[in-house]
């Protein structure tokens, strides 16, 4: 084992195959799963130079528990970690990790983690590239996928530090990436663009009612894309004139269920998950969950579940006309559907909101849907309120807008939602009677 009867750790000689002399010691270093000792091996073609490598690995395991183990690759420490975060993150956030690293960290896959130095870590986020649908590169990584990357790579190297594969991390030492100069600014609608939308939206000859009305939803309560699509009617409450943000709509992905792929096929015979008979959801535990069809399914939102939003008169005026012609209907409860019953996607949504920017006259090159929260925000401070009451009311996640805490109130809140019929005159824009707000 190369200790003395002494206690001491010693190189000792060995001939090779070849003839040849040379060092080494063994280091117990624990045991197997089957009990038997798990040694570290040190050698070197002389005793001079075994001795050192003995004392750097002894020193090692003082520091540490256990030896570093410089075998031990990025890749393959890389989808240990990927394995684990897919039992503890939201899938949309599994596969923002799992496409950094199949996509953008491959190159290093085979290199030694204890390695990779901060002058690596810089290369990888500065050299990075955006990829279309196909799979091809399409330009320099933008800000925010350099700062995705930037975040992957310090979560698998601070669990590679915990694990005690390296001494310290290297990701900390390189910046987070960040706009050169003056930041980008967030836009917001101005007024006279709200109106236009409301005005167009509000108009059956240009736009379909059921879609004006999902877009002035959007428009007069600053909710995500994804609350609006999942939203339902258990969770509003005309009396109240309010709904509570319970749900997001949300397109989760699977996983195959019908057992291990032989030669790159499954047992089913399907190579995409969601069409395995036992596709299962690739979702955390206790993730909480509510399945519609196909990918879809209504996820907890992105901030504190039960978030109140106060739903002004002319609005609440028109979900009434809405839900009337609606009648009841069979299947889910959301207030937002295709005639079948089937959830309104993001990417479809996304295409009427551009489409009503268009009628507004608005370029949707130069504006998102998203931006809509922002409006809403800009509308409410501009009338005095409360910046704690506005985050309470949009669910705001930043701490700038927060000058003091104070809870607020439904009535409260209503009085302060009550201010966009008045920045935006809603008393002169109206739905047209005239023709159904379903779809046809």
């Amino acid at each position: 084992m190369g200790r003395s009867s002494t206690g001491v750790y010693r190189p000792r000689s060995y001939t090779t195959a070849s003839g040849e002399t040379r060092y080494r010691a063994m280091v117990p270093i624990g045991y197997y799963p089957s009990g038997a000792p798990k040694r570290k091996t040190v050698t070197a073609a002389s005793y001079r130079a075994c001795l050192q490598k003995l004392t750097d690995l002894l020193k090692d395991i003082q520091q540490h528990g256990t030896p570093k183990e410089l075998s031990s690759t990025f890749g393959g420490y890389a989808e240990t970690w990927l394995e684990n975060k897919k039992k503890e993150v939201r899938p949309k956030t599994y596969t923002m990790y799992k496409t950094i690293v199949d996509v953008h960290l491959h190159e290093y896959a085979g290199y030694p983690i204890a390695k990779i130095k901060p002058s690596i870590i810089r290369s990888l986020i500065n050299n990075a590239q955006s990829y279309d649908k196909h799979g091809n590169p399409s330009g320099q990584a933008g800000l925010s996928l350099q700062k995705q990357i930037h975040t992957c790579l310090n979560q698998i190297m601070q669990s590679a530090l915990a694990d005690g594969l390296i001494d310290s991390n290297p990701v900390l030492t390189v910046p987070v990436p960040h706009r050169v100069g003056a930041e980008k600014e967030r836009k917001a609608f101005s007024v006279p663009e709200m109106k236009a939308m409301l005005q167009a939206a509000s108009d059956p000859e240009l736009m379909a009612p059921a879609i004006g009305v999902r877009m002035w939803f959007r428009l007069l309560t600053g909710m995500r894309q994804g609350e609006i699509l999942g939203a339902e009617w258990a969770s509003y409450n005309p009396r109240k004139s309010t709904y509570t943000v319970d749900w997001k709509l949300q397109e989760v992905p699977k996983e195959h269920g019908c057992g291990t792929p032989h030669d790159g096929i499954y047992p089913c015979g399907r190579k995409k998950a969601g069409l395995c008979p036992e596709a299962t959801w690739r979702i955390p535990a206790n993730y909480d969950l509510r399945p519609l069809t196909g990918l879809c399914a209504l996820t907890r939102p992105k901030s504190q579940s039960g978030r109140v939003i106060p739903i002004i008169p002319p609005l609440k005026a028109l979900l009434a006309r809405y839900r009337k012609a609606a009648g009841k209907q069979a299947g889910n409860d959301l207030i937002f559907r295709h005639e079948d019953g089937s959830p309104i996607k993001g990417k479809e949504d996304t295409k009427d909101f551009d489409h009503l920017m268009r009628l507004a006259g608005i370029n949707p090159a130069e504006h998102t849907g998203h931006e809509t929260r922002h409006s809403v925000v800009t509308l409410l401070a501009a009338q005095g309120v409360d910046f704690q009451l506005i985050r309470e009311i949009v669910g705001h996640s930043s701490d700038d807008m927060v000058e003091h805490y104070r809870h607020a109130d439904d009535s409260e809140r209503l009085r302060a939602m009550e201010t966009l019929d008045e920045s935006l005159g809603l008393e002169q824009i109206s739905f047209n009677q005239s023709k159904s707000l379903l779809p046809s």
